[in-house]
């Protein structure tokens, strides 16, 4: 363990792409091997110290920024393992929990096989993709984090360790865990609460017969330190292509949308080979492309909106696929003229580039004001998006604030980026979050599908769950955190962990 104090040296811990500033620590703990977490965990929880885990502190939400404690530096966990084949459906890979994702993808790829998740930031660890159940732009097709999670290896804040496998733990009917660690068996109660039955990322897991590989996932910190993942890969597709529609009326763009997501369901229930499948849809809206426009000259003018689409291609059927496509946007009444193609991977990868590079000018905004973020991360239930996207353009045009809305439209799962300029505006920009929040919760629909609720979101959260949802959560915290010194206000506010 190597134990960093000079505040020159770890000022670097302090900041990630929330733009939530303060943050401070005591002390920066560097992990040299797996072996130095239980006895460092042991000896915070001995001297109630708080710990946040942080790995590439590439989040959204502040939940690797510590506010005082210590800081448990994942970076150096970054063992990547050997590719072990199943069958020919599936191989898998151990990786240690600082490991970037991107180099996972990137050895995966060199031997034929695909870790699906592709979530926008490159440099993330997989450790905090798990904390989060990141999925990114191809969760449409392939599903998000917790898809892709065999077995983790995790310690507790009293120094235990576990090794949970899919499949061996399961809640009962009445919600509860019991299962092994290396210095006996723990048990532990799901909270009751209810959640949204649709892509999510708020709140512990606690669905029927819950899996407690599950209950782990999404857990952003809070109640153990993730340090190996047992990763499934799928074998990667042979080509992709794609292209981007633009669209001079936002109703079109939902019509085109969901004729795909028609198609592509009906091609994964009979099995098609030939036939229309979308890994990704991704969406754009007006203020987003003119964000980029000086980037992408190929962005027509008076537009209102943007659909992204890719397919993947296993077979010899990319100019069988490719005909497909045009005949369902011919049939769309879309002019060919405001579509950017891309039929090899090559040319795909722009595309990618393209969807990523509104983000990041959203951050260099972000970091220039020095002002956090404020960004939905909602998702709703089939056929409610258009109202919750006409919902938001009124409280935008109500409180006269910068906006822009993008995101995985395939799953109903939009990120909409209200940048404030001034501490006041800040403000106001949360409160229209909040607006929004009450409105997606009003819907059926979850305040976060992917980033996590994080030190930001707690009063949109609790929009869906309660205070009570709230208290149910410490609890069950503490039934893995006894001290109650793990990810602190992270999720939930850190007062419930004293009551």
């Amino acid at each position: 363990m190597l134990i960093k104090k000079d505040k020159s040296i770890i000022q670097n811990y302090f900041e990630d792409n929330s733009g939530v500033g303060g943050s401070n620590a005591d002390f920066v703990a560097v992990v040299e091997t797996e072996d130095d977490i239980p006895s460092f965990l042991s000896e915070m929880s001995k001297t109630n110290t708080p710990v946040t885990v942080a790995g590439a502190l590439t989040g959204n939400t502040a939940s690797g920024l510590a506010f005082g404690g210590a800081i448990l530096s994942l970076e150096k966990l970054n063992k990547i393992g050997e590719i072990e084949r199943v069958d020919d459906s599936n191989a898998v890979i151990v990786v240690q929990s600082g490991a970037k994702t991107n180099d996972i993808k990137l050895k995966a790829y060199g031997a034929g096989w695909m870790y699906p998740p592709d979530p926008t930031e490159k440099n993330a660890s997989i450790g905090g993709n798990i904390s989060t159940n990141a999925s990114g732009g191809r969760g449409f097709k392939f599903g998000v984090t917790r898809d892709y999670i065999k077995a983790l290896k995790v310690v507790f804040s009293d120094g235990s360790i576990s090794f949970v496998e899919r499949g061996k733990y399961f809640a009962d009917g009445n919600g509860a865990i019991t299962f092994d660690t290396n210095k006996g068996k723990k048990c532990t109660m799901l909270p009751r609460y209810h959640l949204p039955v649709i892509k999510n990322a708020a709140g512990y897991y606690n669905y029927t017969k819950a899996d407690l590989v599950d209950v782990f996932i999404g857990s952003e910190g809070t109640i153990c330190v993730i340090v190996e993942a047992v990763l499934k890969l799928i074998p990667h597709f042979k080509e992709v292509f794609g292209g981007i529609v633009f669209f001079e009326k936002r109703n079109d763009a939902y019509e085109f949308v969901n004729k795909i997501k028609t198609i592509s369901k009906k091609t994964k229930e009979g099995c098609l080979k030939n036939s229309i499948s979308a890994m990704s849809l991704e969406y754009f809206d007006k203020n987003a492309l003119l964000l980029i426009r000086n980037d992408y000259p190929i962005i027509p003018e008076n537009i209102e909106a943007g659909i992204m689409f890719e397919q993947d291609v296993y077979e010899d059927n990319q100019e069988v696929l490719t005909e497909k496509w045009v005949k369902v946007i011919e049939s769309s009444n879309i002019d060919l003229e405001k579509i950017w193609f891309a039929s090899t991977v090559e040319e795909q990868e722009k595309f990618r580039i393209f969807r990523h590079r509104i983000p990041e000018r959203v951050n260099e905004m972000v970091k220039k004001n020095k002002i956090p973020k404020v960004g939905t991360d909602f998702a709703v239930p089939e056929g409610k998006l258009p109202e919750i996207i006409d919902f938001c353009d009124r409280e935008f045009a109500k409180a006269g604030v910068f906006n822009l809305t993008f995101g995985h439209i395939g799953e109903n799962h939009l990120h909409a980026n209200i940048v404030a300029a001034s501490k006041g505006e800040y403000e106001k920009c949360r409160q229209v979050y909040a607006n929004i929040a009450g409105k997606v919760v009003e819907l059926g629909g979850t305040v976060s599908a992917e980033h996590g609720i994080g030190k930001l979101k707690h009063i949109f959260l609790e929009k869906m769950l309660g205070e009570e949802g709230f208290k149910e959560m410490a609890k069950f915290k503490k039934s893995f955190d006894e001290s109650g010194i793990l990810g602190q206000n992270n999720i939930f506010p850190k007062k419930y962990i004293l009551l």
